[in-house]
């Protein structure tokens, strides 16, 4: 009997590491496929820096950047006004 404790004790100690490693390293991405593409973090400019920048919009193969002849949505439009009446 103590054995199985022992052995239940290991297996829900080991699914605990695994469920918070996600938390503190985030999920698991093969190198080359993530959404970085740029230097490693802290080699960039700084927030302050990039605050000047223009964005550049949705990245290729974006749901946005598929479909350019469908026309915005009514609140789609109002968005877009209030985006641009904003700036």
């Amino acid at each position: 009997m103590a054995s199985l404790i022992r052995r239940l004790c290991r297996e829900v100690y080991a699914a605990l590491q695994a469920y918070g490693a996600i938390y503190v390293t985030g999920p698991w991405v093969p190198p080359g496929t993530g959404p970085r593409e740029g230097p490693p973090s802290g080699a960039g400019p700084s927030g302050k820096e990039r605050a000047g920048q223009e964005l550049a919009g949705p990245p290729t193969a974006h749901p946005e950047r598929l479909c350019p002849e469908v026309a915005l949505t009514p609140v789609e439009r109002a968005l877009n006004r209030q985006l641009k009446a904003g700036s």
